[in-house]
């Protein structure tokens, strides 16, 4: 198998850093090379996902090799479990995190009760109202002039003029 280095001197003599006077032209290289072994290294990606459903469902086996599957581990609390164990600590513990609260409740009863609990001042400080929202209720056009757009840097494109 040709490793990392190989791999690049290959590609450099196949495709050679243009020698030109205008610094863009080098910059345009290295954005589309970036374009192009982004794109292969999904192809080699998905064959390699292909290669290895192939040995898998059909049971093959090497001397040299084999296939090692790495797993992520979720863990889960088993409510029902700790209700029955330990009532204490269930009454402790249980909550629904704010996504959920807001989907069960809404937006507006959810701020209401944080009002209620914290106060206006304290709730105030942390409240927001989505862009969404607000061009949902008002309309896109109308919503414009409520909206602060504050641009930060994303990455740059060499565009021919």
């Amino acid at each position: 198998m040709p490793t990392y280095n190989e791999v690049w001197q290959a590609l450099a003599a196949a495709f050679p850093e243009p020698d030109d006077a205008d610094a863009y032209v080098p910059a345009l290289y290295y954005s589309q090379m970036a374009d192009a072994l982004s794109g292969l290294s999904k192809v080699y990606a998905d064959a390699f996902r292909d290669a290895v459903y192939l040995i898998q469902k059909n049971g093959l086996t090497s001397k040299r090799y084999t296939i090692v599957e790495h797993f992520r581990e979720t863990r889960r609390v088993r409510l029902e479990r700790v209700r029955e164990d330990y009532p204490d600590v269930y009454a402790d513990l249980i909550h629904v995190d704010g996504r959920t609260a807001q989907n069960i409740l809404g937006a507006s009863m959810l701020f209401s009760q944080c009002v209620e609990k914290a106060g206006e001042a304290a709730v105030l400080e942390k409240a927001v109202i989505t862009v969404k929202d607000l061009e949902d209720a008002l309309g896109v056009e109308y919503a414009a002039p409520y909206l602060t757009v504050q641009k930060s840097h994303d990455f740059f494109e060499v565009a021919v003029q």
